[in-house]
């Protein structure tokens, strides 16, 4: 795992403020803090920051072909290079060094192009290809590793995180508020966008090509290629027998093929179904060596740790917790501060960071458990998406009535799962297009909050509302569906997953210099798993049918299905009591109507809802107060 940065002038010109790239690179040293490396031509500069992970001794980047005219920066590991080694031997290349990286750049040396597609890995890389004048970025599939770049008349920079490219002169903070306004409905923001007006992130599963003066990026895989299409053979087609042996392979092919490292490696452990099934894999490779981290909360509803410890006890693995106290989440708050260069309203990114820091005392590589609910029908949400239809089937007089006596007699919530929170709004958008309404559950602000949050001259869009659902409708269009949980399920990969939940893990962990790696986003997998019915991953209420059935054999049925809590924060109780002052002083009267964005009685009106109890509103809440730490830190302040 690295940090890397460059400069290009497109006209191959001496590049201006090359002496840069050193300053930008050493924004990212906490990505990489083994070794640095730097390529420099007049019109080009490629840097890296790395973490070493593979080849120790010999790995260090940038790394080259043997002629040295094809050279490359990369972040990440590529889990299938001693195979593409072995082929690109036998046809004649010769190696220099032992690391993953070098095979980039003699397959690029036969594929051109095209050299990603041969991949099985996380990823974003930089290769120069001198005799071509070419260069190429390029970000895995899923979007495990980030990309970010910045172009204005014949300069090209891109960089690993943003502030990378804050340390070159001309890079602009101007914001972008239609992606802010966004953010305050998805609590992230969808891809190519970021909260700066003239800094864009790289899509996942896309490359950058540039030459002859050009950029141009296209995708060089599609999830939507190998989805189920409408219409296919009916899921009776589909044994039961043969699917869950298939699943069993190729998720415990997947669990293996990113054991590869020359350093120590673990895993995070919460006693759900999807990291136990990582233990569990770990420790049949290699029992009694493997060592597993959790966090633990003192708030009963929100701790896992005693199904982290019966898993543990149950594999023998060596396991490490810590606590997740309010005091020590509040310093990751604040630590996270000057990481988080773009606002993020997940507060599982707290505990994520926590468990981070303390893993890396004992290790430099982790297993993590995303993808899997986005692949197999995790989230409480499908279930939603399956009972709307019979809740719409009620005239539309019961379902208001129904609705406002609802409304009116939900108790406010506090726990891990806001309940209060989801039914209103599953009854209060039953009738949204299935895409629109399941955006609107999961989401942070509603339609009508976003429209009452901004004040008179927020330059986004008016109402706010009014563009919200073009994400959506960029990764729906011309896409059709079995029906609306293979919808939604299609809709969180290609959102959530991408652009919140790698965000999250990415920043988290990179901050601790810490690798994740998550093996249920091999492509091997995901192309598999794409291609199976809807019913098969959520049958009848039954979520993640096909997957638990596929791992029954690695684990202890009271894990397998034990009800899905997710990584949740006690932000709801905290944000009364402990962190009460942090929010009034992040959110003061004052401050917010001199900074003129947001509509201060509606701001305060939610805080006082929230401290009095008759409201829960930890969702929108926390969402604005990522953003204003995230502004005073990184917008106000500069």
């Amino acid at each position: 795992m690295c940090g890397i940065s460059g400069i290009l002038n497109l006209a191959l010109e001496p590049a201006a403020h090359l002496e840069r790239l050193e300053a930008m690179s050493a924004r990212l040293v906490h990505r990489g803090p083994d070794s640095q490396g730097k390529f420099v031509l007049p019109h080009l500069g490629l840097a890296i920051r790395r973490l070493s992970i593979i080849d120790l001794e010999t790995g260090d980047q940038p790394l080259s072909n043997e002629t040295g005219e094809v050279t490359l920066v990369f972040n990440g590991e590529i889990y299938n290079y001693r195979e593409i080694r072995d082929g690109l031997q036998k046809r004649g290349h010769r190696f220099k060094t032992r690391s993953d990286g070098e095979v980039i750049a003699h397959l690029y040396e036969e594929r051109g192009a095209d050299f990603v597609r041969e991949l099985n890995g996380m990823f974003a890389i930089a290769l120069w290809d001198d005799r071509a004048e070419r260069l190429i970025l390029a970000r895995d599939r899923a979007g495990e590793k980030p990309l970010y770049y910045w172009q204005r008349g014949r300069s090209l920079l891109f960089a690993s995180e943003i502030k990378a490219l804050f340390e070159y002169p001309e890079v602009s903070r101007a914001l972008d508020f239609d992606a802010l306004t966004e953010y305050f409905f998805y609590g992230y923001f969808p891809a190519p966008a970021s909260p700066y007006a003239e800094i864009r992130k790289l899509p996942a599963a896309h490359r950058m090509v540039v030459e002859r003066g050009e950029a141009r990026i296209e995708p060089y895989w599609r999830l939507l290629d190998y989805w189920r299409a409408p219409g296919g053979p009916p899921a009776s087609t589909f044994r039961e027998e043969d699917v869950i042996e298939e699943l069993r392979g190729r998720i415990r092919e997947a669990a293996i093929s990113r054991l590869v490292s020359d350093v120590p490696l673990g895993v995070f452990l919460s006693g759900g179904v999807d990291s136990s099934t990582l233990a569990a894999l770990m420790s049949e490779l290699t029992p009694g060596a493997v060592q597993s981290f959790s966090v633990s909360f003192r708030e009963k509803s929100f701790n896992e740790e005693p199904f982290a410890e019966q898993v543990a006890r149950h594999l023998h693995t060596r396991h490490h917790s810590v606590e997740a106290s309010q005091a020590a989440l509040a310093e990751s708050l604040l630590t996270l501060a000057g990481h988080l260069d773009e606002p993020l309203a997940d507060p599982a990114v707290l505990p994520t960071h926590l468990m981070s820091r303390f893993a890396r005392r004992d290790i430099k590589v982790a297993f993590s458990g995303e993808g899997s609910d986005e692949l197999f029908g995790g989230y409480p949400t499908y279930l939603g998406a399956k009972l709307a239809p019979y809740y719409l089937r009620l005239p539309s007089f019961l379902r208001r009535r129904f609705f406002e006596r609802l409304a009116a007699s939900l108790p406010v919530s506090s726990g891990a799962v806001p309940g209060s929170l989801f039914l209103a709004r599953f009854f209060a958008h039953a009738e949204r297009p299935p895409a629109e309404r399941h955006q609107v559950w999961f989401g942070m602000f509603g339609p009508g909050e976003l429209d009452r949050l901004f004040s008179p001259h927020w330059p986004g869009p008016k109402p706010a509302s009014a563009r919200i659902f073009a994400p959506l409708e960029r990764v729906l269009e011309g896409v059709r569906f079995d029906d609306v949980v293979a919808e939604t399920l299609f809709l969180d990969f290609r959102l959530y997953l991408e652009d919140n939940l790698l965000v999250k893990t990415d920043r988290a962990s990179m901050a601790c210099s810490l690798e994740l790696r998550t093996p249920y986003l091999d492509h091997r997998l995901v192309e598999y798993a794409a291609g199976l019915p809807a019913s098969l991953r959520v049958r009848r209420l039954q979520l993640k049918y096909i997957m638990k059935k596929a791992v029954e054999k690695w684990l202890p049925g009271s894990i397998v299905y034990r009800q899905k809590r997710g990584f949740s924060v006690p932000i709801a109780e905290w944000m009364r009591r402990e962190w009460r002052p942090l929010l009034d002083s992040t959110l003061a009267e004052e401050k917010l109507k001199r900074q003129g964005l947001f509509d201060v009685r509606s701001v305060r009106s939610l805080l006082q809802e929230h401290w009095a109890g008759r409201a829960d509103n930890r969702r929108t809440l926390w969402t604005l107060l990522a953003f204003q730490l995230w502004y005073d830190r990184w917008i106000e302040r500069q």
